[in-house]
């Protein structure tokens, strides 16, 4: 009797494909025993992509990475080989291409007239120096559900930091505190760099065939179950000892009803919906 464990995670994106990649790797848990099953007919998530020169093409999704962080993003894909050489991983090709093509933006905001905004000093008042320091400090306790507007004064959202770091990490004014907090920590090198960003790597093609279909092919040829058309409509569940634990996963696949049955010492993975 086969008594390893089996592994199913629910959706096809990045994520389950690192944590599959993960699980084999560090886990080792054979790739056979792991199902990765996707809605869309394409594994990627919003990373995927597909087009030709013909009718165009479709990319939905893109990071800005660099090497001082995505610590796990780098230390998986140190494991993963390139698809376009043998001898080298795909953080390898991103190391060795960013080196050769390094970011150096000339102007990173322009005005109504077209001119260059002068960005050095990032446009600060003492004041806004002083607030910017309180937020940092304050823990995620005290920041709890509150908005950024409720820790920075108007004059803030106008000056070319705001302008630089909303547009880099894609923050609204009245977004999460929290969230504004955790990349001032996670990204204070950004500080010393942001006006010409040169801290951001590229991956050498867009980033579903440079990360997602290096990632699924080594997947592949480890005996995981790549399911695409597959999706999830609700989970069969029992509870004990105040768990919820998942029996079975009902799905529509390729247009027809399943029941996939989990059993006990079976992991199944999938997202909390906000």
């Amino acid at each position: 009797m086969n008594t390893e464990p089996k592994a199913y995670l629910v959706g096809g994106g990045i994520g389950s494909m690192a944590a599959a990649a993960f699980m084999i790797r560090d886990g080792s848990l054979p790739g056979r025993n792991i199902s990765i099953l996707e809605a869309a007919p394409v594994m990627g998530g919003s990373l995927d992509g597909a087009g030709d020169p013909a009718t165009g093409y479709c990319m939905r999704g893109g990071r800005m990475f660099t090497t001082d962080n995505y610590e796990c993003t780098w230390g998986l894909y140190k494991s993963i080989p390139s698809l376009h050489n043998d001898s080298k991983t795909v953080f390898d090709e991103t190391v060795e291409f960013n080196q050769q093509h390094k970011s150096h933006a000339m102007a990173r905001l322009v005005d109504s007239r077209r001119a260059k905004v002068p960005v050095t000093s990032m446009g600060f008042s003492m004041e806004d120096r002083l607030e910017l320091l309180k937020l940092s400090e304050a823990s995620e306790d005290t920041l709890a559900a509150s908005c950024i507007t409720d820790w920075l004064s108007p004059a803030f959202f106008n000056t070319e930091f705001w302008y630089m770091w909303s547009t880099t990490f894609a923050f609204q004014p009245w977004h999460s505190a929290v969230e504004f907090r955790r990349y001032l920590h996670r990204f204070l090198l950004e500080f010393s760099r942001i006006e010409t960003l040169a801290g951001v790597k590229r991956t050498i093609y867009n980033q579903y065939d440079s990360l997602v279909k290096p990632l699924q092919t080594w997947l592949a040829a480890q005996g995981v179950r790549l399911v695409p058309d597959c999706k999830v409509t609700d989970l069969d569940h029992k509870a004990r000892d105040g768990m919820f634990i998942v029996t079975g996963i009902r799905c529509v696949r390729q247009g027809k009803s399943e029941v996939i049955a989990v059993n006990d010492g079976d992991f199944v993975f999938i997202q909390k919906p906000p």
